[in-house]
């Protein structure tokens, strides 16, 4: 039988899908406002819109990845590759510096930060 992966880069693989199935409910069950999000002290909470941030950035991750892995030079790869690191920029941009103007926009529409 030919095997097309190493039983190690196998069960890494399976251990780096298991963290992102439950990072990914994590971050689901915090921005649903349910039992898990009640059970955190308010001064912990994250902030919504940066869960919301890195859920768009792991989604667009994964349809990326995928398609960049088999067909390296395909121009939907190349597309996919432009829009992933466009992506990671604002996020990362977001993050970095425009924090303080997001939580201020956000105030000031009234919606809930935490």
């Amino acid at each position: 039988m030919i095997s097309l992966m190493r039983r190690t880069d196998a069960v890494v693989l399976l251990g780096l899908a298991v963290l992102a199935v439950s990072a990914v409910s994590v971050s689901i069950a915090v921005l649903r406002r349910g039992k898990f999000y009640e059970s955190l002290r308010p001064e912990s909470r994250p902030r919504r819109w940066v869960l919301a941030s890195l859920l768009f950035l792991f989604a667009v991750f994964v349809l990326w990845f995928p398609l960049w892995m088999i067909w390296p030079n395909a121009p939907i790869s190349r597309v996919f590759t432009v829009l992933f690191g466009l992506a990671f920029f604002i996020v990362g941009m977001t993050f970095k510096w425009l924090a303080p103007l997001v939580d201020w926009f956000i105030k000031r529409r009234g919606w809930p930060v935490r």
